[in-house]
């Protein structure tokens, strides 16, 4: 089964099981948000919309994921927040946007199960325009051997075949291959990181 079909199958119950981790992770996605630039703003992975309440109303929102069951729940949350947004069924490894289309782009919780992690890199680096800032907030190795031997690694082995997800993955290091890194935290021992970056030119 694909990590489509999976998380197609949890959508709808997506936010309950999520809820004990609220207190923790939607301070830092209200933080990730604060850091966008400009008016046209792209979502990858939007998934069913964890970050929409955050945006502030002039920004025209492009929120993209591979799990339609998921963007439906997304698009009712916009319009109830009367966002500006559009929403369409896409990878962030295949973006359906001409080159330089976004001031910001941002990806929340995206990368540890996006199946290639550096075409996503490059597709975001093709999309923002040129100077634009790129802002991740996500699941990484911990900066601690001890955590990642007593917690993400058995974490991985319940996470891996449940929803194809790998909390081990160094994605702060390939954001540095790809932009400029302006701002980064390490939270939780690093198994959350934000990384604020910036395309040059």
């Amino acid at each position: 089964m694909s990590f489509r079909e999976k998380y197609a199958r949890i959508a709808k119950h997506y936010e309950r099981l999520e809820r004990p981790l609220d207190r923790f992770f939607c301070p830092l996605r209200r933080k990730a948000i604060s850091f966008i630039e400009g008016n046209e703003v792209l979502e990858v992975g939007v998934g069913v919309g964890k970050t929409l309440k955050y945006y502030p109303g002039d920004v025209e929102l492009c929120g993209i994921d591979a799990v339609p069951e998921a963007l439906e729940i997304a698009e009712r949350k916009a319009q109830e927040l009367g966002l500006r947004a559009c929403f369409r069924e896409a990878n962030v490894e295949s973006l359906p946007f001409p080159d330089g289309s976004f001031d910001t782009v941002v990806s929340s919780f995206v990368f540890c199960t996006v199946p290639d992690p550096e075409k996503g890199m490059e597709e975001i680096k093709r999309a923002l325009k040129p100077g634009g800032r790129a802002v991740f907030l996500e699941h990484t190795q911990s900066d601690s051997r001890l955590v990642d031997y007593l917690f993400l690694r058995p974490m991985k082995f319940v996470l891996k075949p449940l929803l194809d997800d790998d909390p081990l993955r160094e994605t702060h290091l390939l954001v540095r291959r790809y932009f400029k890194v302006e701002h980064e935290e390490s939270h939780f021992h690093g198994i959350v990181r934000l990384v604020v970056a910036r395309k040059k030119g």
